[in-house]
């Protein structure tokens, strides 16, 4: 059981317009409202971090106070189309746990839907992202689900000498997240995360995300490992992308829930 829940970590995504008054009798009541530079940053972000197919191994050392260290390597394919994204999961390590996967389906307008495969019973089970998994994170914290946010531009910052732009998100009415608001930190030059810090519904911070290293591919730029405090379970969780390709194209079986099947050893 343990090695499904720690599938769930491998899911780890200018300028402001302004209304344009052309006519006499416009007023602030009817004038559009611009929108804020804050949602500008993160679409940049977005935009820079998507791409039609990726694969990642990626690699976690879990740390706590009452548990051994332990660490696990995840092969990790990436779809992204018009019409949504889907991350397939697999464990490669460790070898008594390898082939344990899960399949995260992100539809526009829809709630994300998270799938593993239960060997025992030839079931498959559904999840939805707010459900709290092995390291004590969440799905939506690693796919990211930047859209149930409304996002403020709040500032400039120093950080270690690079300059970034801060923003507040604050979780839309009628969405759902254990994780009510946020404050980030991009860089301002490639818009990669420097610094997350989430809050509950009481203001209270459960979580915070640091950049520690930076790769860079044909491609672009890429934070390749994060730091991870859960101050919740008050544990460590290092995620290190060990490699990243961009293939140019994947068979659509691959983000099957057959495919997920064949990938978890009876």
């Amino acid at each position: 059981m343990r090695s499904l829940l720690i599938l769930i970590l491998a899911f780890f995504v200018f300028g402001c317009g302004g209304a344009s008054n052309s006519g006499a009798g416009t007023t602030a009541a009817n004038t559009p409202k611009p929108p804020d530079r804050g949602n500008e940053i993160v679409a940049e972000h977005l935009k820079r971090d998507a791409s039609p197919y990726r694969k990642d191994r990626v690699r976690f050392t879990v740390r706590s106070e009452s548990d051994p260290v332990e660490v696990y390597e995840i092969d990790v394919w990436r779809r992204q189309m018009e019409k949504g994204t889907d991350t397939l999961s697999i464990l490669v390590k460790p070898a008594e746990d390898a082939g344990s996967g899960s399949l995260a389906t992100e539809t526009p307008g829809k709630p994300t839907v998270n799938v593993t495969y239960a060997a025992s019973r030839d079931e498959f089970r559904e999840t939805d992202t707010g459900k709290m998994f092995f390291g004590g994170l969440t799905v939506q914290e690693l796919l990211g689900e930047w859209n149930k946010y409304d996002f403020k531009f709040v500032g400039e910052k120093d950080v270690d000498g690079k300059k970034a732009f801060e923003v507040e998100g604050k979780l839309k009415d009628g969405q759902k997240s254990v994780i009510a608001s946020q404050k980030v930190l991009f860089d301002a030059q490639n818009y990669l995360l420097l610094e997350s810090r989430l809050f509950d519904s009481g203001g209270k911070e459960i979580r915070t995300y640091h950049q520690k290293e930076i790769k860079s591919d044909a491609a672009r730029p890429y934070v390749s490992k994060t730091e991870v405090e859960n101050l919740i379970y008050n544990s460590k969780i290092t995620v290190e992308i060990l490699s990243r390709e961009y293939p140019a194209t994947v068979d659509d079986s691959m983000f099957s829930r057959e495919k997920l099947k064949q990938s978890v050893r009876k």
